[in-house]
């Protein structure tokens, strides 16, 4: 009788294990596919922050990365804001920030319709929002390298690109219909 606790404490192990497993393989073929900006890494942690999410399909990963992509999106929008009011910032480097703020703010409603289309299984939809979201994190990439200024918050630009690019490419997983 004293087996049978320890076979399911070690069920339970393997099974957090093989959840484990399937974010890092999920992680691995979509960074894997060509063309994207992160990393198996990048996917893992960004994803593993969010309960559940080792054991969500591609709906679940979906909606989990586009309400992360909203809080990245809204700091950096906040940070944006910031900056455009410092009198320490060039009006190159304004320019270049107020690009970033229309990017940011197509961003949030690419987010917002993505996520009411998901809620209603219009994944085509869903995929169309996440591929503009994806072109509005890189209107911001490309507005500090056509100033050739370095971005005045580059960790918070990368990583807005790389959450978009993540969020694009689970949301091309989802069926068509």
């Amino acid at each position: 009788m004293k087996a049978f606790p320890s076979l399911i404490v070690a069920l339970l192990f393997l099974n957090l294990l093989s959840a484990d497993a399937t974010l890092e393989e999920t992680c691995k073929q979509l960074a894997a596919r060509a063309g994207v900006h992160f990393d198996v890494n990048f996917c893992i942690t960004t994803l593993q922050v969010v309960p559940g999410s080792n054991k969500a399909d591609a709906i679940g990963l979906t909606s989990i990365i586009a309400n992360l992509a909203n809080t990245n999106i809204t700091h950096n929008l906040a940070k944006v804001e910031e900056l455009l009011n410092s009198k320490n910032v060039s009006a190159e480097s304004k320019k270049a920030l107020g690009v970033c703020e229309e990017a940011y703010n197509k961003g949030a409603e690419d987010i917002k319709e993505m996520t009411e289309a998901l809620k209603s299984r219009d994944f085509l939809t869903v995929k169309s929002r996440s591929s503009a979201l994806l072109t509005n994190a890189f209107t911001c990439v490309s507005a500090w390298a056509e100033s050739k200024l370095e971005p005045l918050m580059p960790e918070e630009v990368d990583d807005a690109y790389k959450i978009s690019d993540l969020a694009f490419s689970i949301g091309a997983s989802l069926p068509d219909r």
